[in-house]
């Protein structure tokens, strides 16, 4: 029983040593002092609740990339992120290769909502190097430093802020992407030097600022959200209706038949002409003319018996 126990141990760890992959990056430190190094690194913190049908949540995904090894050489403190740095003869350096984060939250209701996001990374071509300095703080890639006492480098740093709300159906939003171009700085010999970007050497200076081409484009937009044709409020093309005029009257609804001159029939235009009858009422004209001599006779009568009583 033991024996398959340890066949099927032993088959277990064969495959997953074959299907394991070639680490990115080899840490090495030799002659150094209080060395922190690792490879590729990435994290996703998130965070969410939902309650009373509103909901809201959080995300900060960081990652660390790059590629080679990290690698100190009789340094002090040497700190190294991702792959492809080295330090000799440094103290305090740290160096950190393309590193980027999204930190992003969002809340939002049945109907209405808002979110904002903050990308940022830093890139960066190479490797970081940091020879007989103290205090170089390198992010990106190809940055170095000889020499050199108080150095920042940062490779192209991008940052694309952005934030968007909507509600019934209606939206905006706003981004404001900024960016600094290039890759690759340099500073020998000097206190106190900044570069950002790409493209910047110094040397022997003191107190140096420097920068890559810097790049901007902030937008605003605004629209509809709902899926289906909105229905517009008011069309170009299609002029007001005219009001009407003083002195007139208006009626809605129906239109009102067109009334006949008093004493005159006038016939419906699907039908032929009717003769004979009463304007308004449609009342047969040989009825009432009956229905007037039978009163006149009666009246006649009437007035003959009251003469011969008398």
């Amino acid at each position: 029983m033991r024996a398959k126990w340890f066949l099927v141990t032993a088959a277990f760890a064969a495959l997953t040593l074959g299907t394991a992959q070639t680490a990115l990056a080899d840490n090495n430190a030799t002659g150094s002092v209080g060395a922190v190094q690792t490879g590729p690194v990435g994290v996703t913190p998130t965070a969410g609740a939902s309650q009373a049908g509103a909901t809201v949540a959080a995300s900060v995904p960081v990652a660390v990339g790059g590629s080679g090894d990290n690698t100190a050489t009789n340094s002090v403190g040497a700190v190294q992120a991702g792959g492809g740095n080295t330090s000799s003869g440094s103290t305090g350096s740290v160096q950190v290769s393309s590193a980027s984060a999204s930190p992003s939250a969002s809340a939002g209701t049945s109907d209405s909502g808002a979110g904002a996001g903050v990308p940022i990374a830093v890139g960066g071509d190479g490797s970081n190097t940091a020879s007989n300095s103290t205090g170089a703080a390198q992010i990106g890639g190809g940055n170095s430093t000889t020499g050199s006492a108080g150095v920042l480098q940062s490779g192209s740093p991008q940052a694309a802020p952005a934030v968007g709300a909507s509600i019934v159906g209606e939206a905006v939003a706003a981004s404001a992407p900024v960016g600094v171009a290039g890759s690759g700085n340099n500073a020998a010999d000097s206190i106190g030097a900044a570069q950002v970007g790409g493209g910047n050497n110094v040397t022997r200076s003191f107190l140096a600022v420097q920068s890559g081409p810097v790049s901007g484009a902030p937008s605003v937009a605004s629209g509809s959200t709902a899926t289906g044709a909105a229905t517009p409020a008011a069309s170009a093309s299609t002029p007001p209706a005219a009001g009407p005029s003083p002195g007139t009257r208006t009626s809605e609804g129906a239109p009102r038949p067109n009334r006949n001159t008093f004493g005159v029939t006038k016939p419906p235009n699907d039908g032929p002409q009717a003769l004979g009858r009463l304007p308004f009422t449609g009342f047969g004209l040989l009825l009432f003319v009956l229905l007037g001599l039978a009163l006149l006779a009666t009246g006649l009568t009437t007035r003959g018996r009251a003469r011969l009583s008398v």
